[in-house]
Formats: C-alpha cells, structure tokens, sequence
C-alpha cells in the first residue's frame, strides 16, 4: 500500500524545494543509495520562497514504501540556517542530525531490500521560525516532527524514487 505520509501532517504553507540531481519523482541519483562502499551521499537541494521570518530549516528524508512498519527515516538534519538556500552534494555526512532509523546520527542511503519495488523517498525542508531547536538527547525523527509543530512557517516536499533489485 502506498501513501503520503504528509497527507495528514500538521498544515503548512508550502515553498519550493528542488535539486539539480532529480527531478520531482524522478529516479534518485546512484550517489544516493548505500552499497558495500558506504552509506552513499545526500542528494544536492535547493529552496527558494522561505516564509517571512523563517530562521532555520530541518530536512529530512523518509522511506514510505519500506517494508517495515512506520516507514524508514533516512535522515533528519536540523538547525540548518536559514539564509544558507540549500544544502550541497554529501551535506548529510557532515550537517547536525539526529539519529535516523538504522542509528546513525547521518545520511544513511538508500537501498531497497530485493524483491519490494520501487520505493518512495520524501525529502522534506521545513522552515522553522526558531534558530535551534530544543530537542532531548536522542530524540528520535517521530519526536522531530512533533518538537517542530508549534515552530514550523512552511513546509516543502520533493519525492524521489530508488528501485529494489529483482528477488
């Protein structure tokens, strides 16, 4: 079953995310997925049309069709500046993060177990009207979302898409 994991999220005007790696929907780039190398690399991002009195933004990056309960949190950056427009090629491996859902405080690639298809990434940039936030020692991306609510001016979505090797 696929669904938006957003659909039902805390409302929030939306801004524009993108990246020059891929396209809305399109494939994610081979940098991206994790393999016997490493965890592989975040993608390049962009936004533009922040919302007044934004002061920082968290991204994060969450599998929807993993088959796990809940999903697969690949990664929660936070207290990204706000005037910094985005986030280079390989941010995740250095960037403030909390633990995603394999445990490391980074971005953990992507790398669909064989045989489920393709799945669905949602990078999410949320612009936040607070510098930092007040998070308690290991708190996890679901406890990110909800410390977030009361601070959040906007929100965008960018999906990308990676494949599973035949079973």
């Amino acid at each position: 079953m696929s669904y938006d994991p957003y659909a039902l999220a805390f409302p929030a005007p939306a801004f524009t995310l993108s990246s020059r790696e891929f396209a809305a929907g399109g494939a994610l780039p081979l940098t991206a997925y994790a393999g016997d190398d490493g965890p592989g690399e975040s993608p390049e991002l962009t936004w533009s049309a922040l919302p007044q009195g934004t002061r920082s933004v968290v991204v994060t990056a969450f599998d929807a069709d993993a088959p796990i309960p809940g999903g697969l949190w690949h990664w929660a950056a936070v207290d990204i500046p706000a005037g910094r427009g985005g986030l280079e090629h390989g941010a995740g491996a250095v960037l403030p993060a909390l633990p995603n859902s394999l445990g490391v405080a980074a971005w953990s690639g992507v790398k669909p177990p064989p045989g489920t298809g393709v799945h669905r990434l949602f990078v999410c940039a949320t612009a936040l009207s607070v510098e930092h936030l007040d998070l308690p020692p290991g708190a996890s991306p679901a406890m990110l979302q909800i410390v977030m609510i009361p601070h959040t001016l906007g929100r965008a979505i960018l999906v990308g898409t990676s494949t599973a090797p035949p079973a």
